[in-house]
């Protein structure tokens, strides 16, 4: 069904802060609209961080070389903790399985994303345990740049059916990725969505010899040429037009994305995130990076078809 989201399998990245609880709520309902299985991943940085976490036999256990009893009991340990997260949460209905890796979290979640083919990865924007930092916004835009999966961060105060989505375009393939998600996700919301197009003022060119009528000139035509391009863009969706408004604005992207997040209380902005193509591992995501630091919003990132992360698979 082209109107169905596209999600089977759901990774909810936890380090059991409020970040990360808006992260789970928010996968809860995507879960519930699209019937996918919930897996809630727990990273613990290396195992000589976590040893105070085990009794002293595990300890004895660890030091002896075996290691067995040290690993489950830390991961009984987070289990343990991530279940208490869904009390008083409704997923009766709805297939919760949980896990805890050792390793760096943006890491680990790639190479989970690349093992079991999770669809999307939720994580919050930053979050405190008793002995690290996780989410802090390094972790997010390492997901963002690294992971081959949509990432959505998710920020506590947009948790639950978005109301209004933005979703900006260069009208590139992988924005166009973007808006398909947007489009679903705005009809189970029954959200309003906003697509916005960017002319982006550096690449407005000046003639040395008359720079103030030639750039006035040079954005009225940028200007009629960017119109049409967006109405014959908005023609190639099926889509229903009452519920969708369109904008153009002149700028540099992210701060017009700014702009128009605060001007109508944007909930979530789906965006693609640019691959230099042919080149493993180069992403340009400085637009995604500098809305997901400015913009009280939760933000989806899209990849781009072929997308290759630069952090090799583990070997089976």
């Amino acid at each position: 069904m082209k109107d169905q989201l596209n999600y089977q399998s759901i990774l909810v990245a936890i380090d059991f802060s409020p970040s990360s609880e808006a992260a789970l709520k928010q996968a809860i309902w995507l879960s519930r609209q699209s019937g996918a299985s919930l897996v809630l991943v727990h990273m613990l940085p290396e195992s000589q961080r976590a040893e105070h976490l085990s009794s002293y036999m595990a300890k004895i256990d660890l030091l002896s070389g075996h290691g067995e009893r040290f690993e489950r009991e830390i991961r009984q340990d987070s289990e343990s903790k991530m279940r208490r997260m869904l009390k008083g949460l409704d997923v009766s209905s709805l297939e919760v399985k949980f896990e805890t890796r050792l390793g760096e979290v943006f890491v680990e979640v790639t190479h989970a994303v690349q093992q079991d083919g999770y669809e999307l990865v939720l994580a919050g924007t930053r979050g405190h345990s008793n002995w690290e930092h996780f989410f802090v916004g390094s972790t997010a835009k390492r997901l963002i740049r690294k992971c081959p999966s949509s990432v959505w961060i998710a920020k506590a105060e947009h948790v639950g059916p978005p109301g209004i989505i933005l979703a900006p375009t260069d009208f590139s393939d992988v924005s166009r990725k973007a808006i398909r998600e947007a489009l679903r996700l705005a009809k189970h919301a029954d959200a309003e969505l906003h697509l916005l197009h960017v002319i982006d003022s550096n690449d407005i060119q000046h003639d040395d010899d008359d720079v103030t009528s030639h750039a006035a000139r040079s954005r009225h035509e940028v200007n009629e040429i960017a119109s049409q391009r967006l109405v014959e863009f908005l023609k190639s969706f099926e889509m229903d037009r009452s519920r969708i408004h369109s904008h153009l604005s002149f700028g540099t992207p992210w701060k017009e994305i700014y702009q128009m997040v605060h001007h109508h209380k944007v909930d979530l902005i789906a965006m693609g995130t640019v691959g230099r193509s042919g080149v493993k591992g180069l992403f340009l995501g400085s637009t995604a990076e500098k809305v997901l630091d400015n913009c009280d919003c939760s933000i989806l990132t899209t990849k781009p078809d072929g997308f290759v992360s630069p952090i090799e698979p583990l070997q089976q």
